[in-house]
């Protein structure tokens, strides 16, 4: 063992900042909620006076019950579902303290699937999502666990129950930074979270004379609230003043969605418009469902997608073609298109990383050009990659607060004979603000 070459010391040691950490659990308004009814959770966040709110290892805490019945009195495992908890969330709003809509995700648990599937390798996926969250083990929906439904019944009959457990994924639960909530003014901000349709959000085991149904209750989430001492406040309110109204704010990622359409005999090169104008968009992902399968109780519309029988594919943003020559996909060739979405979600240098994806497979699969089998296709398109040095508007994407209508352009094979839904995704730098008159407000 070598000695340094030179030790440092000092009789001015910079001391820490002196703060309490306790564990709070912040419950929904009601005891219980369901699709058919009362689809809309909320959960307040209350947090002390001065305090703040780490979300670092927060999570959404729900007890799942399946209310599936067979109107000829199936058996308990007839009427069993497969789900995991990101399924049955259809969107995301947060609320600040004075009742205003701050930040929305919609079709949450479409883009949370697809995170999943991307960012999620199977030793991950197996040893711990599918142990807190439900779900399949391999990326393959149909690995899921079943959950018993009712074994001869009517509506609003309980079958077995299950407690799942996941992160939520927002730019303000995205646990990055502390955030001062307890110097807000007015009412608690909340989280609101709107069930999705059980057609959609679940797979029942036996599709006929079913109706899928459910409820979910003991909603909660838990989250770690810091207090400082009252040196530090004082210093964070100076701070607050001196940053006037524009306040302090912190830079998070979120995601803008549309929604369109390709009509049943549609092929060859198309258009397809859609409109997401932020500030600062990273990414774009456009994927691919059979309309016919989004609400159908025995597909699974949310963990798998369709590839439209795409060949290639193209983006037009402000009169450009986006990349300049076509990313071309089929059965031998799909590195390029699989490489534009590692790289859209940072992973392409990312040699080490593993993820559900598979060459072939069962409802892993990246890619096939049949419209009717299941896979995990997405179209993406980088936007970091746009030149933003010389914009102080925005942060590390592209600025498409100007350009208006933008177009994806596949183009379709001719067995693209049926109806579509293309789900679109824009990654985005969201800023959330703080001021001293106790506001907090978003910048997208």
């Amino acid at each position: 063992m070598s000695t340094p070459d030179s030790v440092q010391f000092s009789s001015n040691p910079v001391e820490g900042t002196q703060a309490e950490s306790e564990l709070v659990i912040f419950r929904s308004e009601l005891s219980e909620y369901n699709p058919s009814s009362n689809k809309f959770i909320r959960i307040n966040l209350p947090v002390a006076d001065k305090s703040w709110l780490d979300w670092s290892d927060s999570v959404l805490s729900l007890k799942f019950t399946n209310r599936s019945f067979d109107s000829a009195a199936a058996s308990a495992t007839e009427s069993a579902v497969k789900t995991e908890l990101q399924n049955l969330i259809k969107s995301i709003s947060i609320i600040n303290s004075n009742g205003e809509q701050v930040e929305y995700v919609n079709n949450y648990n479409q883009i949370a699937n697809l995170m999943n599937d991307y960012t999620m390798g199977t030793a991950h996926k197996a040893s711990i999502e599918n142990v807190l969250a439900g779900g399949s083990a391999d990326g393959n929906p149909d690995s899921a666990f079943e959950i018993n439904g009712v074994a001869s019944g009517t509506a609003e009959t309980d079958g077995s129950s299950l407690v799942m457990v996941d992160k939520l994924m927002t730019g303000f639960t995205s646990g990055q930074y502390l955030l001062p909530l307890g110097y807000l003014v007015g009412q608690a901000p909340a989280i609101v979270i709107e069930l999705e349709d059980p057609a959609t959000a679940l797979k029942v085991n036996t599709s006929a004379n079913m109706t899928a149904a459910y409820r979910v209750s003991e909603v909660q989430i838990r989250a770690k609230q810091i207090r400082f001492n009252a040196m530090f406040n004082e210093s964070f309110e100076r701070t607050l003043a001196e940053a006037g109204q524009v306040g302090i704010n912190y830079i998070t990622e979120s995601f803008l969605h549309n929604q369109s359409s390709i009509n049943s005999g549609s092929s060859g090169e198309i258009n397809i418009p859609f409109s997401s104008n932020p500030r600062s968009a990273k990414y774009i992902l456009a994927m691919g469902r059979l309309e016919a399968d989004v609400a159908n109780k025995d597909k699974y519309s949310l963990g798998t997608r369709s590839s439209i029988a795409i060949s290639q594919y193209s983006w037009e943003i402000a009169g450009k073609q986006y990349p300049s020559q076509p990313i071309k996909v089929n059965a031998t060739n799909q590195s390029q298109a699989y490489a534009s979405i590692l790289d859209c979600l940072g992973q392409i240098g990312a040699l080490n990383h593993s993820n559900l994806i598979t060459r072939a497979g069962t409802n892993t699969l990246f890619y096939n050009a049949n419209q009717a089998t299941a896979s995990k296709f997405v179209a993406g398109l980088v936007l970091e990659d746009f030149n933003s040095a010389t914009n102080p508007s925005i942060y590390s994407g592209a600025n498409l607060s100007t350009v208006g209508q933008m177009t994806w352009r596949p183009t379709l094979g001719a067995n693209a004979s049926a109806n579509y839904r293309v789900d679109f995704f824009t990654s985005i730098d969201m800023s959330y603000h703080f001021t001293m008159n106790g506001n907090m407000y978003t910048v997208k």
